[in-house]
């Protein structure tokens, strides 16, 4: 482990800070359903808005890279705020932005990820017809001119919710589930992020928890498996769940979401584990281990 113990006797024991991106283009609205339940677990959510990166700030032709580096600038004020360590995470992209942030620049405070529904790869059952010909807009340079619009399902099998997030878009409000449309030119730069991480996973050296639906219908579990595979043994700790699909914070296991959120970090301590945390996991026997939720 490359974490350092506090040096402040009032950070010893769990982390008690949990700070999560949201997903791409959308806002911290994703995450209302889980304020009230961590925090009743001692959970403090902090859920920062990333100019560039978050609905409604300007984003001109913003990459991947100007994200990291907006992200990494909401981490600074954070720890400007207090030097209590702290769980990084996010959702869909916002899981990746997570990680690419934490790599990118040391944080001494930080104790472990958590990452939900983590976009690796868009490749789920519910994605439009024509996404698989997206090189050819890539090629061309016409990103600018096309976007991917929000559909049924909305990444909810909970069928109120879907109706809250259809009156939620016809209002034109930021939505529980996203925006209405996301432009071409930014699922573009999701997917040079999530190739970027890829890459970082071996080097991980912090516990990672990970929650992801096994009906998930924009990125298949088997592609999280495989990729997640390659974090460090012992590190890893994937939890499967069975009545959900993408949007797991606002879905019907919302509320197992935030018990097992809040339990990866009870297991936490300020300070460095004495070994690895997790015994048995996907990166010592692929695809062989989950933490199976019931419906």
């Amino acid at each position: 482990m490359s974490t350092t113990k506090s040096s402040d006797p009032a950070w010893h024991g769990r982390p008690g800070r949990l700070v999560l991106f949201h997903g791409l283009a959308s806002s911290p609205k994703e995450f209302g359903f889980l304020t009230h339940p961590l925090r009743r677990n001692g959970v403090r959510l902090h859920a920062p808005q990333v100019p560039g990166y978050s609905a409604g700030t300007p984003a001109g032709d913003a990459s991947w890279r100007a994200w990291v580096g907006a992200a990494n600038d909401c981490l600074d004020d954070l720890e400007v705020q207090s030097a209590e360590p702290f769980v990084l995470g996010g959702l869909c992209t916002g899981a990746m932005l997570a990680l690419a942030a934490a790599v990118a620049r040391p944080r001494p405070g930080l104790r472990g990820y958590a990452l939900l529904s983590p976009l690796v790869a868009y490749d789920g059952w519910a994605l439009p017809w024509w996404y698989a010909l997206r090189p050819l807009a890539y090629a061309s340079g016409l990103t600018g001119l096309f976007s991917m619009r929000e559909r049924e399902p909305y990444g909810l099998r909970n069928e109120r919710m879907r109706a809250l997030v259809r009156q939620q878009m016809a209002a034109g409000e930021a939505s529980l589930a996203g925006p209405a449309a996301v432009p071409l030119r930014a699922v573009r730069e999701s997917e040079r992020l999530s190739d970027h991480v890829r890459g970082l996973l071996p080097g991980l050296a912090h516990p990672v928890h990970v929650q992801h639906a096994r009906d998930d219908e924009i990125c298949r579990l088997a592609s999280v498996r495989r990729t997640l595979a390659s974090v460090p043994t012992g590190l890893l700790s994937l939890h499967v769940l069975d009545n959900s699909y993408h949007m797991i914070t606002a879905d019907n296991d919302r509320h197992l979401v935030a018990d097992r959120l809040s339990a990866f970090m009870q297991g936490l301590d300020a300070g460095p584990p004495p070994g690895a945390p997790f015994a048995l996991d996907i990166s010592s026997e692929f695809g062989a281990v989950e933490a199976a939720t019931a419906p």
